[in-house]
């Protein structure tokens, strides 16, 4: 439960902050299924309560992507869908790492489907494109709950 107890406290942040809340949501269940389908892995729990509660979108400076109703796979940022397809392109990008948030400074930063914790979480990464290693990513989180209270925390 930490994932989905760190997401709703980080919930709660935004939706306290409104002028610094910018979501476009929330995703449809069957969006997200489609999405899931389409990248073939799983949304982990406290990434699918993001999808299905905010949808897509930002919070001050920090632009979380996901899925806009409908709009699967999407055409461009902040379409996760879209953005992880396109990184799947990339020779090295792990074709198990789903495309949360870009950094700003190069490095994206992903969930690790190839590692399921007992809460059926992944791992939040920060991956780097490299020319032709295997790169998992530096772990920075332990789910996507985790994560995003972390970055909406740094800017409250």
């Amino acid at each position: 439960m930490k994932g989905l107890l760190a997401f709703e406290q980080a919930l709660a942040i935004v939706r306290a902050k409104p002028a610094a809340s910018d979501f476009f949501g929330p995703a449809p269940d069957d969006s997200v299924d489609a999405a899931e389908q389409m990248l073939g892995i799983r949304m982990p729990p406290s990434y699918r309560i993001f999808l299905t509660t905010l949808g897509v979108g930002s919070f001050d400076d920090a632009e979380f992507y996901g899925i806009i109703a409908n709009k699967i796979p999407g055409s461009s940022v902040p379409s996760m869908v879209w953005q992880t397809l396109e990184n799947r392109k990339l020779a090295s990008f792990p074709g198990t790492h789903i495309t949360i948030m870009s950094s700003g400074y190069g490095p994206i930063f992903c969930l690790d489907s190839s590692v399921v914790n007992s809460e059926d979480e992944y791992p939040v990464v920060e991956w780097t494109p490299a020319a032709s290693v295997t790169n998992p990513g530096e772990r920075l989180a332990e789910s996507f709950g985790t994560f995003f209270l972390d970055e909406i925390s740094k800017r409250a």
